[in-house]
């Protein structure tokens, strides 16, 4: 009897838990298509800025070289490497994957002879960083499930800081880049210096080619059909560039930002999936084990009584 009510305890536990993980899916689920939304939401301002950047280029006379601090491209000797993961676990391999890919390109990049300085944002990025005893400068937390532009801003704005000041050279972002709904894989994107990489490869959410991007085209957007826009540039060409390419590395990482709560999202959804999956099928286990302890015990029990009655006789 002991041990049949362990089983039932058991099976009590395993409903309660299978419970809450499927109130988890469901609540990553709506999670998930909400952080969907704003990426769709955000996609024609990129493509728009990165037009106008292209417009203001071409009118500026100087379609080749660098017309702006964050376009200069140095030797690399220091590189600021952000790592963007969650503030909370229960994703899957989620926040492993980013730190893992992270922590090789930073020991291929000290391999090459290069400063590293790192940055981690999420809570579980500080934790796994602090426990493998891997040096690191500034933490961020402040980010939820809606990454704020205003909380981004104040990170790339140190970041642009280290860059113009000189103090780096280039700056990397490792995060989680969300291909489509069915696929997300980390990925190592250089923030800094804004390269002229096509704009599809920033905006789309289409397969991204080998070599890591900057963030948008500053130099040739994508032609759109059947149209040809001539823009008046007031009062001129360097004054807008000067406003739009900081903005730009801004957006950069904010769609990094907006990714990486998408791809959280999904990855805990589908964990949460797995988990009620399996708590299910152990239910399932426990209730046939007690079953055959319940039939067992009642096969004893008339055996005892059928031998009594012989006894009797």
């Amino acid at each position: 009897m002991a041990k049949l009510r362990d089983i039932k305890r058991r099976i009590k536990s395993v409903k309660n838990t299978a419970k809450i993980t499927r109130t988890m899916e469901l609540i990553a689920t709506a999670k998930a298509k909400t952080a969907q939304d704003r990426i769709q939401r955000a996609l024609p301002y990129f493509e728009a800025l990165a037009e106008i950047a292209g417009q203001a280029r071409k009118a500026s006379g100087e379609d080749v070289g660098p017309v702006h601090p964050l376009l200069e491209r140095r030797e690399v000797k220091k590189v600021a490497l952000l790592v963007v993961v969650g503030n909370r676990g229960l994703c899957g391999g989620y926040n492993t994957n980013v730190l893992r890919m992270a922590r090789d390109h930073r020991a291929r990049l000290l391999a090459e002879g290069k400063e590293v300085r790192l940055f981690a944002s999420g809570k579980k990025g500080f934790g796994w960083l602090k426990f493998q005893k891997v040096p690191f400068e500034g933490s961020y937390t402040q980010f939820d499930d809606k990454p704020k532009f205003v909380d981004v801003e104040r990170v790339a704005d140190t970041l642009i800081g280290l860059f113009q000041a000189g103090e780096v050279d280039r700056v990397d972002v490792c995060y989680t880049h969300y291909f489509s709904a069915g696929r997300q894989a980390p990925v190592v994107e250089t923030m800094l210096p804004i390269t002229s990489a096509a704009e599809a490869q920033v905006a789309s959410r289409g397969e991204k080619p080998a070599a890591p991007s900057g963030p948008g085209a500053v130099g040739a957007a994508p032609e759109k059909a059947g149209r040809n826009v001539v823009f008046t540039i007031e009062p001129d060409p360097k004054t807008i560039l000067d406003a739009i390419f900081p903005l730009q590395a801004r957006l950069h990482l904010f769609r990094v930002y907006l990714e990486a709560a998408s791809s959280e999202q999904i990855a805990r959804r589908v964990a949460m999936k797995n988990a009620t999956d399996n708590a299910q099928e152990v239910g399932r286990l426990l209730k046939m084990a007690y079953n055959r302890g319940r039939q067992s015990q009642i096969t004893k029990e008339i055996l005892e009584v059928l031998g009594g009655a012989e006894a009797l006789a």
